[in-house]
């Protein structure tokens, strides 16, 4: 008798993103009236148009107490499937503990508006949260992180064949760079070590070609010393040329500290630099879309200096769109970063 063994997967394709959403002003909205509400700017997660709504005075008169927040889809399609998070943001970046999580949503077409926005009437008692650390100097950011299921694919496994795993080239190049086996050139940064492979990192970089294949000095070096960058950023940058993935700073950084996410973003803005020298256009992106995602008062005057220094103009505009608020310019005027700025480059005035 003939046997087979067969095998099925359902596999859902997702896609994330998040916006955060500045209320500059908090008490001039207040009285806009119930069901009345703050938009903010239109932004594009998962290939649809989506718009944050704020309704200071509550959504409706059962809860007129509450602040109400909504998701709404601005693309004009159907049956777009997501699960969305509203979370209040410290003054440092760090999310609150003011915070609400959807299940996966149907949005339905523009046409029948009732299915095209979800969201939380009383997201959060109104005394409580002006009470909160949250709103401070009348300013306070809410963060929506999206989720898109983009599709769901069916994978079947015949008897006389298997399921084809993903790949992993990333990680057993990544691999091969913690092991060192066949190193054949050595860094020394900062006083540290590392061994890397001089054909990868030539595929990888067009300057790292020329300064290992090419007429430079660095050709006939076993070791090269390397003096104006940090280890940490160094290496970050290796991982990246093995693997094509950008470290995951929230893992690498504890929470718990409330300076960690100033740390990565010190992080992110190093690495852009290390990429524009380096030529790697595709880590410079990455970093150059996290930084505009994190920006904040003490941090963003130092960040429009790296755009300034490494052409990134998209980081410049979101920088400048986000010092536009005299209040939030009038805390940034406030930072070392600010006075850092001002002295490199003078003429940046005119543009904030």
């Amino acid at each position: 008798m003939n046997s087979s063994e067969t095998a099925s997967a359902v596999r859902s394709e997702v896609e994330s993103g998040s916006h955060q959403f500045m209320i500059s002003g908090y008490s001039m909205t207040k009285g806009i009236g119930i069901e009345n509400c703050v938009s903010s700017d239109v932004f594009t997660i998962g290939g649809y148009d989506w718009v944050i709504e704020f309704y200071p005075d509550g959504y409706n008169t059962e809860n007129k107490n509450y602040i109400s927040f909504f998701l709404l889809l601005k693309s004009d399609v159907s049956d777009v499937k997501a699960k969305f998070n509203f979370t209040i943001l410290q003054q440092n970046g760090v999310p609150s503990a003011i915070s609400c999580t959807t299940q996966q949503i149907t949005f339905k077409s523009t046409s029948d508006s009732y299915f095209t926005s979800f969201g939380f009437l009383e997201f959060a008692k109104r005394s409580e949260f002006e009470a909160s650390e949250c709103l401070k100097d009348d300013i306070f950011t809410v963060k929506c992180i999206v989720t898109v299921t983009k599709s769901l694919q069916l994978t079947t496994s015949h008897g006389h064949g298997g399921t084809v795993p993903p790949s992993n080239l990333g990680q057993q190049l990544l691999r091969l760079l913690q092991r060192g086996d066949k190193a054949d050139v050595t860094f020394v940064v900062k006083g540290e070590i590392f061994r890397a492979h001089r054909h990868i990192l030539a595929a990888r970089s067009a300057v790292f070609n020329a300064e290992l294949f090419g007429c430079m000095r660095e050709k006939w070096a076993d070791t090269i010393t390397i003096h104006d960058i940090e280890a940490p950023v160094f290496r970050s940058m290796l991982c990246f040329i093995y693997s094509d993935s950008l470290p995951n700073f929230e893992k690498k950084y504890s929470k718990d500290n409330d300076g960690a996410y100033d740390d990565m973003r010190v992080m992110a803005q190093h690495l852009l630099a290390a990429a524009d020298r380096y030529d790697l256009e595709r880590l410079k992106l990455m970093c150059e879309d996290y930084l505009c995602k994190n920006l904040n008062v003490s941090m963003v005057a130092s960040t429009l200096i790296v755009a300034e220094l490494h052409n990134c103009n998209q980081l410049k505009a979101e920088c400048l769109r986000f010092m536009s608020s005299p209040v939030v310019f009038k805390a940034v005027a406030k930072t070392d970063g600010f006075l850092d700025l001002i002295k490199s480059f003078p003429s940046i005035l005119k543009d904030i």
